[in-house]
C-alpha cells in the first residue's frame, strides 16, 4: 500500500511539472490542488460568451495550500483556469460597471469565484474586476464635494486631549498613531469624541485605520441636543474585516421607544423579531474582505439623506434614509469593538453634493455586494 501511494505521488508530481497551462475540464480538482484561491489574479488568454480562461500571474503570491502532488508550486509556474461567467458582475477599477465586451485578451483581471460543487467541473465567477489605475478625479469623494475644513488631527502628540473627549475603553497615542481598545469590564465599546463639539450637517470625513484584533470600527455622527434617540445617536458607518454597515440610528435601533422595547426583558422574541423587521430599511450591510495586516483608508460621505462609505477609494456601502438628513449633528467620534484598532489622520470637511452624483449613484449600487 505504501509503495502504491509513493508511485501515485511520483506520477502526480511528474504530470504537474510537465503541464504548465491547465484548463479545468471534466471533473475539476479541488482548489488546493490547482493552487488557486478566490480572488484569483491573472491575464485573460481566452474568452467566449459563457467562459473566461485566465492565466495566473506568476508574480502573485501563492497560498501555502497551493500544492500539487505534495510539492509547492513556484511563482514561475503559471497556469490557466477556466471560469464560467454567466451572471458575473464585471467592473473596472473596483466599481465602474462594465460588460463582457469590455474584456479583452491580455487584460489583467481579478476573479472572485465560488469553487466547483461536488460532481461539477465549473469554477463560477461572481465578480470580474478589470485592472486599471484610477485617475486623480476618480479618487476624489464621489457623493460629497469637500468645502471648508472643519477638523483635522494627525495625532502628533503624546495624549488624546485636548482634541478628544474620552469615554469608555482604552485610548492612547503611540508613535503618532491612536491605539484604541475595548475594556472588557465596561461591557461596552471603547468610544471617544472630538472636543470641542461643532455643528455640522453634510460632511466628507477621511481617516486611516488598521485592525489589530478588534471586531469593528464605528465612525459615529451624533447630536447631543436630540432627545428622540438614545444618547443622541443619529447615524453611523461601521467597518469590520468582512463587512461595511451603514445605519440610521435616529429612526432605527436607537429611537427611544425601539431601544427601550428591545432592552425590556418582558419583550418576547417574536415582538423583537417584528421590531427588527419594521426598521430593516434603516440600515444596510455589505460584504467586503480586508487585509487585517495592512493600513486602509476610510471615507464617509454624508449629503442630504444619503450616506456613502468607501475603503481604499472603493465604494463599499450606501444608505438612503430620512435620519441621515438630520440638520444639526454636533458630535463626531469613533467606537471600537473588541481588541484594538489603530487610527490616524482624521480630516472632516463641510460638503455639498457633487454634480455627477446622480449618474454615479446607480452605478455604485449596481456593484455593491449587499448582504
Amino acid at each position: 500500500m505504501k509503495n502504491m501511494k509513493l508511485t501515485v505521488g511520483i506520477v502526480s508530481t511528474v504530470l504537474s511539472l510537465m503541464v504548465s497551462d491547465v484548463k479545468v475540464e471534466g471533473q475539476a480538482p479541488a482548489p488546493d490542488a490547482t493552487g488557486i484561491e478566490s480572488p484569483f489574479k491573472g491575464v485573460v488568454v481566452n474568452m467566449n460568451p459563457v467562459g473566461l480562461t485566465v492565466k495566473s500571474d506568476p508574480n502573485a503570491s501563492k497560498s501555502p495550500a497551493g500544492k500539487a502532488g505534495g510539492i509547492s508550486r513556484s511563482r514561475s509556474d503559471s497556469r490557466g483556469i477556466h471560469f464560467a461567467i454567466k451572471g458575473a458582475r464585471i467592473t473596472r477599477g473596483g466599481w465602474h460597471p462594465c460588460e463582457l465586451k469590455d474584456i479583452q485578451r491580455g487584460d489583467s483581471v481579478t476573479i472572485t469565484f465560488t469553487p466547483p460543487k461536488e460532481g461539477s467541473s465549473k469554477f463560477i465567477a461572481t465578480q470580474i474586476d478589470i485592472a486599471r489605475e484610477l485617475s486623480a478625479a476618480e479618487k476624489l469623494p464621489i457623493l460629497g464635494k469637500p468645502g471648508k475644513l472643519l477638523f483635522e488631527d494627525d495625532f502628533s502628540r503624546s495624549e488624546m486631549p485636548p482634541k478628544w473627549r474620552l469615554g469608555k475603553g482604552f485610548w492612547e497615542i503611540r508613535g503618532n498613531v491612536v491605539v484604541a481598545a475595548e475594556n472588557p469590564e465596561d461591557k461596552h465599546g471603547a468610544y471617544a469624541y472630538v472636543d470641542p463639539r461643532f455643528t455640522y450637517k453634510d460632511i466628507v470625513a477621511e481617516f486611516s485605520f488598521k485592525f489589530d484584533g478588534s471586531t469593528g470600527c464605528h465612525f459615529m455622527m451624533e447630536d447631543s441636543n436630540y432627545k428622540g434617540a438614545h444618547a443622541g445617536h443619529i447615524i453611523r458607518a461601521t467597518i469590520t474585516p468582512t463587512s461595511a454597515q451603514l445605519a440610521d440610528s435616529k429612526f432605527g435601533n436607537m429611537k427611544n421607544e425601539i431601544y427601550e422595547k428591545m432592552k425590556d426583558p418582558n419583550t418576547s422574541p417574536e415582538e423583537k423579531k417584528q421590531i427588527q423587521a419594521s426598521i430593516k430599511d434603516k440600515a444596510a450591510s455589505f460584504k467586503i474582505a480586508l487585509d487585517t495586516d495592512k493600513w486602509h483608508q476610510g471615507r464617509v460621505e454624508v449629503v442630504g439623506d444619503e450616506m456613502l462609505l468607501s475603503v481604499d477609494n472603493q465604494p463599499v456601502g450606501y444608505l438612503k434614509s430620512e435620519g441621515v438628513n438630520h440638520p444639526t449633528k454636533n458630535m463626531i467620534g469613533f467606537t471600537i469593538a473588541g481588541k484594538s484598532t489603530q487610527l490616524d489622520n482624521l480630516k472632516v470637511w463641510e460638503a455639498a453634493i457633487r454634480p455627477d452624483w446622480s449618474k454615479n449613484c446607480a452605478d455604485i449600487q449596481a456593484v455593491l455586494r449587499k448582504q
